[in-house]
């Protein structure tokens, strides 16, 4: 969905474009063509501004046709750098946060050196705020309050891909490989109910 309404966007930007392109050009003509051709027989005239019109026409489409083909083919290698970029960060989490026990520190910090450059130049800014809120959290909370941030981050790469991920719920995408998701939901939401509460009590 997200891919449509850029594409629609793109559209639009050219249709805006090419008319005032045709506005400038059929503007310019009258006024060269009335200078150049002042005191001549008018149907030559008119006749003579119509081909300058339909050669200008055609080179302006031309240069902007260019212009987004060259744009759409910017966007096509900056998305095929970003599916391996995060495709490992994507395998690498999922490894420590379903085996925290058994994760090595030294190999996870040597993984987030090596990542984070990629991150910089290749994630989109909303992947990018997750994983630097992400990184944040994963310090200070305890694990099962992580996973949850896992999951922001997760949603930000699905949304950079085009996902709409209107019809995704919080725990949906954990449910795909953490089991006991449910019980961490309801705990999570206990939590919830009980700071909104707590100033009303206070």
């Amino acid at each position: 969905m997200r891919a449509f309404i850029k594409g629609i966007g793109s559209l639009a930007v050219l249709a805006a474009l090419l008319f005032g392109a045709v506005e400038v050009i059929a503007f310019l003509a009258r006024y060269v063509g009335h200078q150049v051709f002042h005191g001549v027989n008018p149907t030559v005239a008119a006749a003579a501004l119509t081909a300058m019109a339909t050669v200008l026409i055609t080179v302006a489409t031309l240069v902007i046709g260019r212009y987004i083909e060259r744009q759409k083919a910017v966007e096509a290698e900056i998305r095929a750098s970003k599916i391996p970029v995060y495709t490992r960060l994507v395998s690498g989490l999922m490894r420590t946060v379903l085996n925290p026990d058994s994760s090595n520190a030294d190999e996870l910090v040597q993984f987030l050196r090596e990542i984070t450059p990629d991150l910089i130049t290749w994630a989109s800014d909303d992947v990018l705020l997750a994983w630097s809120k992400f990184k944040r959290e994963a310090q200070v909370l305890v694990s099962e309050d992580t996973v949850f941030g896992f999951e922001e981050l997760l949603s930000a790469i699905r949304r950079d891909f085009g996902h709409s991920g209107n019809k995704v719920q919080e725990g949906d995408l954990l449910a795909l490989f953490i089991n006991d998701i449910d019980e961490q939901l309801a705990r999570r939401r206990a939590q919830r109910g009980r700071r909104v509460s707590a100033p009303n009590n206070s």
